[in-house]
């Protein structure tokens, strides 16, 4: 009984055995999904699944996804072909079970995307490639920058007989170098959009590039600019110069005409990033590049392109009435200019009134659209800030910068003013807004002193408020963006008026130094009072002491930063000659530098002489300096200048731009809002303690002003504006609760304050 069990059991053990390897020898037989048919010993990547995102801006849902096999020596493919979908609208992909013979493969992505310069799904499907070795990886990016070098990396290996990762990183080198990018960064396809750093600075700069064009009215086929692109750096190395022009023409003005800014406003309005890299920086340095090895058009073709366009387009706002673009479901009121019997609409906008069309009273010097008299019947005269300021009727006046932004005060948040108040046609680039108070802001020319610009595309308006000797604070309306820009505009250039009701005589924030609402309105900011008054007692603060001078800070740690929370007061020009000229004491007054720190122009704040030499003054006279990443300026050692990406970081951690000034303005010392029941002060909640300490104006030249009323804090980072090169700073004012970083900037002569931040 026994011996015929274990007969049995041999019996049964002998067909397990042969059926086992009959199953695998099967197996090893069975063909991939369009895999190789030979030995399992032989694959190089075996049941790997592979993920990543893929990005132009993100792909969306759905888009696919294939992953091909690659010889890693011939950059042939090996036939062996796998395939996945996009998870989501971020644009994560994950392909299962890849089995290749070799350890390269092919990755691409088809589908729409997220147009990240236009705020919407693209109206064309793109494709995008990246090749990358999966020996010792299973996550690959795709992105404009590994489309890019893919081709350049299969020419290297294969007809140079380069290695593959010598083909990879010289091929890298080489597509930054393209767009004048220079650096050590990850791999290309470890890169993201949605994450900081320089590498993924130089990631987004790239590809919101290679889809723009200075032609506004042009629609780059990004398909096939992309395949051309990587052509040509296929074959030599290098994208060439003619390739640049186009580009170049937009990253020239991208950041003053707030393009740039949109673009960062598209991506954070997608919640996909804690913070969007400084990808503002690799624009800018392309276009000066570009400029300087001449892929830039003469300023003269610039001029005659900007005129043809706004020829081409005078269809668009010069054919009809003004009246006609007016909201049709206003209740609107009129006023009658006694001066010439003119009619214009009038508009009740919380507590002002304003005209709804833009003024047309002929005064010597004031400009009509093509010197046609009958223009100015449907869209204004233009007039310098000169005849502009007295040029509204008797009872009305040119509003100052504190009116306006009463008006945006008053139709809701700041990412939706300009939405609010543009008209509902005209705009170019579909640019239209809501009107949904009457105010109908018209896209129309303006004059740079000797030719007309840009109809269709912007509103500029002046303000009543002096910036310098040479210019004066305007409101711009853009057609790509549903905010509003204000900066200094050159007086003798020629833009629209809005005259709105009252004498203009309540306040006067220009005409002294010290301009206040009234004592009875504010408790404004005292001068007279220790710094450490102006500081919230409920906050427990560190200390630092500045060892060039023994001067003691209070700092405050915010999120992962700390910051002094009190504006530098370092004086020492002997130390730091950068600073001799280059700092002041509000109203020229030591005993102010002791309350709320000196005033700085950028040169002295950057210490331009320790970064460049003695000649480094000249960093303050809207010349381009383009500074290092990371510069410690006139701060104490261990601490540094800050950049626009950190301010940024400190503005997201305290609850985003529209409550960034209510949480880090001081609790006192702002003055009362005009037209409003309110003061401007701060809750401080983070103990950061932003003082309105005003400014200086012009060099020192214009005066002081507006204490009380804004905080200036210089960063290190530059921008292009109407008159040369400026520096952005971070703005708060009395009037509204969010911090600004105006892509126009501010004049490098005029003195701020700094605030540093700890290494």
């Amino acid at each position: 009984m026994k011996r015929s069990e274990s007969k049995i059991f041999r019996e049964v053990f002998a067909f397990a055995l042969a059926f086992a390897f009959v199953s695998l020898f099967s197996a090893c037989s069975e063909k991939v999904a369009g895999g190789s048919s030979d030995d399992a010993g032989i694959y190089a990547v075996k049941d790997l699944d592979v993920a990543g995102v893929s990005q132009k801006g993100p792909f969306v849902k759905g888009s696919a996804v294939k992953v091909q096999g690659v010889d890693c020596k011939t950059m042939e493919l090996t036939g062996e072909i796998f395939e996945g979908t996009v998870k989501s609208d971020k644009g994560d992909f994950g392909v299962d079970d890849v089995n290749l013979t070799a350890s390269c493969a092919l990755f691409e992505v088809t589908g729409y995307y997220f147009n990240e310069v236009s705020g919407k799904k693209s109206t064309d499907e793109v494709t995008l490639h990246a090749i990358s070795d999966l020996s010792d990886r299973k996550h690959v990016n795709i992105n404009m920058l590994t489309e890019l070098e893919y081709k350049r990396v299969m020419n290297l290996v294969s007809e140079e007989k380069m290695s593959f990762d010598d083909a990879k990183k010289q091929a890298e080198k080489e597509v930054l170098a393209s767009f004048n990018v220079n650096g050590d960064y990850a791999l290309s396809e470890d890169l993201n959009i949605f994450e900081k750093g320089n590498g993924n600075a130089a990631l987004l700069a790239v590809s919101v590039l290679v889809q723009v064009s200075g032609d506004s009215s042009k629609n780059v086929d990004v398909a096939e600019r992309v395949e051309n692109f990587g052509t040509a750096i296929a074959e030599n190395g290098t994208l060439g110069d003619s390739a640049k022009t186009e580009m170049a023409d937009w990253a020239a003005t991208a950041e003053s005409n707030g393009q740039m800014a949109m673009i960062r406003r598209n991506l954070e309005n997608l919640g996909y990033a804690e913070e969007i890299a400084s990808f503002e920086n690799v624009v800018e340095e392309f276009a000066t590049a570009a400029a300087s090895s001449g892929n830039l058009p003469s300023s003269s073709s610039v001029i005659a392109s900007e005129a043809k366009q706004s020829s081409s387009s005078s269809s668009v706002i010069l054919s009809s009435s003004e009246e006609s673009y007016l909201n049709p479901e206003i209740e609107y009121g009129e006023l009658t200019d006694a001066r010439d019997g003119q009619v214009y609409k009038t508009v009740k906008i919380g507590d002002q009134v304003w005209m709804a069309e833009n003024l047309n009273y002929e005064n010597g010097n004031s400009l009509c659209y093509s010197d046609d008299t009958t223009e100015c019947s449907k869209s204004g005269r233009l007039y310098t800030w000169d005849d502009a300021k007295d040029v509204c009727p008797s009872g009305w006046h040119l509003p100052d910068l504190l009116e306006w932004d009463v008006l945006y005060s008053a139709v809701g948040s700041r990412k939706e003013t300009a939405r609010n108040l543009k008209s509902t046609s005209g705009w170019t680039e579909n640019g239209n807004g809501v009107d949904a108070y009457g105010f109908s802001a018209l896209p129309i020319v303006f004059w740079d002193g000797s030719r007309f610009f840009t109809e269709g595309s912007y509103s500029m308006f002046w303000t009543s408020t002096e910036w310098n000797a040479d210019n004066a604070y305007m409101q711009e309306f853009y057609m790509l963006s549903d905010s509003i820009q204000n900066g200094p505009l050159p007086k003798k250039m020629a833009v629209s008026v809005r005259c709105i009701m009252g004498d203009g005589k309540t306040v006067d924030v220009s005409s002294s130094s010290s301009a206040k609402s009234s004592s009875s309105d504010a408790d404004g900011f005292d001068w007279s009072l220790p710094k450490e008054s102006y500081l919230n007692p409920d906050i427990d603060y560190g200390e630092i002491t500045d060892s060039r001078d023994g001067k003691v800070y209070k700092t405050v740690k915010i999120g992962d930063q700390t910051w002094m929370a009190e504006n530098l007061n370092y004086s020492d020009s002997a130390q730091t000659p950068s600073l001799k000229g280059g700092l002041w004491c509000y109203d020229n007054q030591p005993k102010n530098c002791d309350v709320g720190g000196a005033l700085y122009t950028w040169g002295a704040a950057i210490d331009s002489i320790a970064l460049y030499d003695e000649k480094g003054l000249i960093c303050g006279d809207e010349k381009e300096c383009r500074i290092p990443a990371k510069v410690q300026g006139i701060c104490p050692d261990g601490w540094h200048l800050p950049d626009t990406t950190e301010w940024r970081t400190l503005i997201k951690e305290v609850g985003g731009i529209a409550k960034a000034g209510t949480a880090l303005k001081s609790q006192k010392g702002w003055d009362m809002i005009k037209a409003s029941s309110s003061n401007g002060n701060g809750m401080d909640t983070y103990g950061f303690a932003a003082l309105p300490v005003g400014l200086s104006n012009d060099g020192g030249h214009g005066g002081f002003s507006y204490d009380g009323i804004i905080a200036l804090f210089w960063t290190i980072n530059e921008a292009s504006g109407w008159s040369g090169f400026r520096a952005i700073s971070a703005n708060f004012e009395n009037v509204n609760n969010f911090v600004s970083m105006g892509s126009n900037g501010t004049s490098k002569s005029s003195g701020i304050s700094v605030r540093c931040i700890k290494d």
